[in-house]
């Protein structure tokens, strides 16, 4: 019998430290999917942070496209009145020109002033070659203006884009 209570003995003490590597086991695989849950949860505040801070990005610029775009409309309307004011100076011009025009032919050949058509002489062909190129210099200025001030709201649409906000 003492050979069987000694092999017996063996088979208690391996199945008592089969039983410990077995909790143990189970105690470090406990900590690991701790450890996981922690990892996840880190990972995905970090995503959310990342989300949020995406979205601010996102909204300054959107919020800087469209105060670009109203500044435009602005420099626009602003352009609008100095075409007006700049038409109104011109066709004054012009008509001080033709009367002038007029009041010269009147001076020079009374008798034919009223029978003359407008490009008929040298005076009135240059007035009338003068206020032409005078409504060309105009439209091709209005044109370069509208050009200019479209160029400057994308040039800083694209910059409010492309640039990162510092915090």
């Amino acid at each position: 019998m003492p050979l069987t209570w000694a092999l017996s003995n063996w088979k208690l003490l391996g199945l008592a430290v089969l039983l410990a590597l077995l909790g143990l086991q189970t105690v470090r695989v406990s900590e690991l999917q701790q450890a996981a849950a922690e990892r996840r949860a880190v990972d995905a505040e970090s995503q959310r942070l990342a989300e949020r801070a995406q979205r601010t990005e996102e909204q300054r610029r959107t919020a800087a496209v469209a105060q670009e775009a109203s500044n435009a409309q602005t420099r626009i309307a602003s352009l609008e009145d100095d075409l007006q004011r700049a038409r109104a100076a011109s066709d004054g011009v012009r008509s001080a020109a033709a009367g002038a025009a007029g009041r010269a032919r009147a001076n020079s050949c009374p008798a034919a002033a009223g029978t003359r058509q407008h490009g008929d002489d040298a005076l009135g062909l240059l007035v009338d070659v003068l206020g032409r190129a005078d409504q060309r210099a105009g439209e091709l200025a209005e044109y370069a203006d509208r050009l200019r001030i479209a160029g400057v709201a994308c040039e800083r649409s694209y910059d409010a884009l492309t640039t990162t906000q510092r915090r």
